[in-house]
């Protein structure tokens, strides 16, 4: 059932490939683990006392990183008011409540990445990792392994 308590921060279909691609989510001991698995960390090339940090790194899954990415695209026009479930599915009220934040949270980053004068892809790689770590706090509550 991780795919329709997923489903209240993004699709059903999202939601189930997320579910579906991570197995279970108890397999990631972080949220950045997760993101991590996703393709969604930040590649660095560091030599001495010089740090680079470059795009995103892409190792990941695939089928993940794409599902979270497209996702990801959805804060730059919603609204940060909660969704409802879906008629008949019955959602516990900590996670409903954590799904709700995830929204509103992922809208309040993009308006600011956005303001901060940041290029709409670079603002959209942040927020679908960003979305990843909500996703498997989300995954690991339905799950029951976590708070």
């Amino acid at each position: 059932m991780v795919n329709f308590r997923l489903a209240l921060t993004i699709d059903t279909l999202t939601a189930f490939r997320l579910a579906a691609e991570a197995g279970s989510f108890t397999r990631f001991r972080t949220a950045p683990a997760f993101a991590s698995w996703c393709g969604l960390v930040p590649s660095e090339r560091s030599s001495g006392e010089t740090e680079r940090c470059g795009g995103i790194t892409k190792t990941g899954n695939r089928l993940a990183r794409t599902a979270l990415v497209e996702s990801a695209w959805h804060y730059l026009t919603c609204t940060p008011r909660p969704k409802a479930p879906a008629p008949g599915v019955d959602v516990p009220a900590a996670i409903r409540a954590r799904a709700d934040d995830c929204t509103a949270r992922l809208c309040r980053r993009r308006e600011a990445l956005a303001a901060a004068g940041k290029s709409s892809c670079k603002a959209n790689a942040a927020v679908a990792r960003e979305l990843a770590c909500w996703v498997w706090e989300i995954g690991r509550r339905a799950e029951g392994t976590l708070g």
